[in-house]
């Protein structure tokens, strides 16, 4: 069987189109190889049904090999795709095209490409991996423990591979996350999700980075693909994208997902929709890959600063939404962004968080309950549990607070309901000691947050506030906070 199918991409051509393939009886592989340019590979997403309907593969081609493969186990089927049988009758294939990246990329041209279907069983090079999830991540374990003890476990939330637009295979990003020290990995691809993983000693927690023209949002512990994720890669007008991310915050509800808001004031990518509700949102992200900071044209170092005031000013306002961190890593080891002088890498920001054991189920936990904090090469010890929350008859907080990894003597603070209080700081390079005690006042409700930066006011640690009462909540939109600041 061979059969080729047709597309054109561009300016004035439609975003979604779809062709259709026969397959004429049951085989073992399906083979897909096509002719775009890798210019204009980030455009398109590649989505893949059976005759059934069921997606069978989605994917953003990127810096992909041109070979698409679907097998029957995750070692001969190409990342994004399902393993299992592969029916007669009659399969679609739909090109949806990436509106953030078009005008940049093509201006007013236009880009025919073509897809050669065969039932040829190709030499698969990015894997789906020896652990398959899916369809719907009935095989994925939530409750195995990875490692055991009650304590701080270190991870990334923010992350790409050739699943999207990243330049590193699942495999190099593991063995890449491995080498930092992380415990656990969330995969967070643009528009699409990861159908298994590669063995690794990490928890992988599956995500997805739900990427419009309004802003993105990463979405963690997804126990399926979002029911509006079609029309998402479809729809492109702001009232069509509006409804679609209200659908998406209404399933993270029902479906008890965390919803984050991506780097909020970053450049092209800001977060634009100013009516969604603080209710549903669970997870900030206040660092966004340090690195980027030293491209001009982005101001990403004065996006991550704003990003830290809103997620205090959210604090200030009764409201429990975690700050967290995401190094975006897209590139390879070797790579560094203009200016740069370190590469981009899983960790840089690191989110720690507390947890019975480590499990997906325990993960998701801590971070909904905001018992987190986040640094930038270093790390902290402390008995104080950050995001926590005291009795209501606590008057005072003793604290003791270690942070470990950095050579200069850092300025470690405090935020006593939006009021900074210096520490003193002792110690010795590689161990910078502060120790005293907070007395809270008469207010009902109370906020501390700790925190630490360089000489140079460049950042090192965010721990999530700890707090007594409950805040009379005034702001209930993104928007309405953002007037605030």
């Amino acid at each position: 069987m061979t059969q080729t199918l047709k597309f054109v991409i561009g300016a004035g051509e439609t975003a979604r189109q779809e062709e259709t393939f026969t397959v004429s009886s049951a085989c073992s592989h399906l083979c897909f190889r096509y002719d775009l340019s890798k210019k204009y590979t980030f455009l398109v997403f590649l989505m893949i049904k059976d005759p059934s309907g069921k997606i069978r593969f989605l994917k953003q081609l990127g810096y992909s090999d041109p070979v698409i493969v679907l097998g029957k186990d995750g070692n001969d089927t190409t990342i994004g795709g399902v393993p299992g049988a592969l029916p007669a009758g009659t399969w679609q294939m739909t090109v949806f095209v990436f509106a953030e990246h078009l005008k940049r990329l093509m201006g007013e041209k236009i880009q025919p490409f073509s897809v050669l279907v065969t039932e040829e069983a190709a030499v698969v090079t990015e894997p789906v991996g020896e652990q398959v999830w899916t369809p719907d991540y009935e095989n994925y374990d939530w409750t195995a423990i990875r490692k055991k003890g009650k304590g701080w476990y270190q991870g990334d939330f923010h992350t790409h591979t050739r699943l999207s637009d990243g330049k590193e295979t699942t495999e190099n990003a593991s063995r890449k996350a491995e080498r930092m020290g992380l415990d656990f990995y969330t995969p967070t691809e643009h528009n699409a999700i990861h159908t298994g993983w590669p063995e690794t000693s990490l928890l992988i927690l599956p995500g997805i980075e739900i990427t419009t023209l309004l802003g993105h949002a990463n979405l963690f512990g997804i126990t399926h693909m979002p029911r509006a994720l079609e029309r998402i890669l479809e729809d492109k007008e702001e009232a069509a994208l509006k409804a679609d991310l209200e659908q998406i915050q209404q399933e993270c509800r029902k479906e008890h997902w965390l919803f984050s808001i991506n780097h909020p004031f970053l450049y092209i990518w800001k977060w634009l929709y100013g009516d969604l509700r603080l209710d549903g949102v669970h997870c900030l992200e206040i660092i966004n890959d340090p690195t980027y900071e030293a491209d001009p044209e982005a101001k990403a170092g004065k996006a991550n600063q704003r990003a830290v005031a809103l997620a205090d000013l959210l604090w200030a306002d009764g409201h429990r939404i975690c700050a967290i961190g995401g190094s975006d890593s897209h590139n390879t080891l070797e790579e560094r962004y203009p200016g740069a002088t370190e590469p981009s890498v899983p960790g840089d920001p690191a989110t720690f968080v507390y947890m019975e054991d480590l499990s997906a189920e325990h993960l998701l936990e801590g971070v909904r309950s905001c018992n987190c904090y986040v640094t930038r090469h270093c790390r902290i010890e402390t008995g104080l549990l950050l995001g926590g929350q005291l009795p209501e008859d606590k008057e005072e907080l003793p604290y003791r607070i270690c942070l470990r990894g950095q050579k200069e003597k850092p300025e470690i603070f405090y935020l006593h309901n939006g009021k900074r209080v210096d520490c003193r700081v002792t110690g010795r390079e590689d161990a910078w000691e502060v120790a005293g005690t907070v007395r809270l006042t008469e207010e009902a409700y109370q906020w501390i947050r700790f925190g630490a930066e360089a000489k140079d006011g460049g950042f090192l640690f965010y721990g999530n506030a700890i707090t007594r009462g409950t805040g009379k909540q005034k702001l209930r939109t993104f928007g309405e906070a953002v007037k605030q600041l």
